[in-house]
C-alpha cells in the first residue's frame, strides 16, 4: 500500500488530496488526482439577508517530488442557488481556484503558499419586474501557513491546517431601481452602496481533512474549512470593513498513478 499518511500534510488547504508519497529517494514524481462533492456556505450579513449555500463539485491535482509537492483545485457549483435581498431576488454561484506550493519539513509538519481567485456572482431581479442586474463579491490573492499531519495507521491521516489569508477584493453591486424612498439624513450603511469598489480582504483559513487509504492506488477524503476575512472598503470618503466567511465540506475519492 502506497504511504499515504506520511504525504498528507499537502493537500489540506487546496481541496487537495495527499501527495501519493512514494519513497522520497526514488527520485520519481508521484501524481494523484481527484473529484469530490460537498457544500459550500456564503455568510455575508452586510450585504445578504441570508446565508447563501451552494452544492458544488471540486476537481483536483498535486504532483509531488521528495518533499515538495504542487497543487491545483478548481470548484464551481451543481446548480445555480436561490437568493436574495432586500426587494431583490436572484440566482448565485460560486467558483474558487486555487494553487498551493509546499514543503514537508519533518513527517508531521508542512509549510506552504498558495494563491486563490473565488468569485460569487448573482443575477438580482428586482421583485415584480423583468429588471435583472449582476452583482459579485470578487477576492484573489495569497495565503500561506502551515499543516500538522496526525497519522492514524490503518485508518489514514488526519491534517489540520491553519494560513493567513491577504487577498484583493472587487465588489460589484447592484444599481438601485427606485430612489424615492431614500432618506438623505440617513447615514450610509454597507448595503446602501452601488457600483463598483475594490478593497482588501485580511483574515485565516483553519481546516480539517481525512484521508483513508482504500487500496493500493485509491483513497477516500473528507473536508471541513473555513476562510473568514474583513473587508476593507472605501466609499465615498466613508471606511467600511464587513466580514465575509466562506464554509467548505466536501467528501471524495483521489486517485494516486
Amino acid at each position: 500500500m502506497r504511504t499515504w499518511n506520511r504525504a498528507a500534510a499537502g493537500a489540506a488547504l487546496a481541496l487537495l488530496c495527499p501527495l501519493a508519497g512514494a519513497d522520497e529517494t526514488d527520485g520519481g514524481v508521484d501524481l494523484v488526482a481527484g473529484v469530490a462533492l460537498g457544500v459550500t456556505q456564503l455568510d455575508f450579513d452586510a450585504k445578504l439577508d441570508a446565508d447563501a449555500t451552494f452544492n458544488t463539485y471540486t476537481l483536483f491535482g498535486s504532483a509531488g517530488l521528495g518533499k515538495a509537492y504542487a497543487s491545483v483545485s478548481y470548484a464551481d457549483t451543481l446548480r445555480e442557488q436561490n437568493i436574495s435581498e432586500e426587494d431583490e431576488v436572484g440566482e448565485a454561484g460560486r467558483t474558487d481556484i486555487d494553487v498551493t506550493v509546499g514543503y514537508r519539513v519533518s513527517d508531521a509538519w508542512t509549510v506552504f503558499l498558495g494563491y486563490k481567485d473565488g468569485e460569487t456572482d448573482i443575477d438580482f431581479r428586482v421583485r415584480d419586474t423583468r429588471i435583472v442586474q449582476d452583482e459579485s463579491y470578487r477576492e484573489d490573492g495569497f495565503y500561506g501557513g502551515a499543516t500538522y499531519t496526525w497519522a492514524l495507521g490503518r485508518a489514514g491521516a488526519l491534517n489540520f491546517t491553519l494560513a493567513y489569508i491577504y487577498f484583493d477584493s472587487d465588489l460589484r453591486f447592484t444599481q438601485g431601481v427606485d430612489d424615492d424612498d431614500d432618506d438623505e439624513d440617513e447615514p450610509v450603511e454597507f448595503d446602501d452602496l452601488e457600483g463598483t469598489y475594490s478593497g482588501d480582504a485580511r483574515g485565516f483559513s483553519a481546516g480539517v481533512n481525512w484521508v483513508i487509504p482504500l487500496s493500493r492506488s485509491l483513497a477516500f477524503r473528507s473536508q471541513y474549512k473555513i476562510n473568514q476575512y474583513d473587508l476593507e472598503v472605501t466609499a465615498d470618503g466613508l471606511d467600511f470593513d464587513p466580514k465575509q466567511r466562506l464554509s467548505y465540506f466536501d467528501v471524495g475519492l483521489l486517485y494516486a498513478f
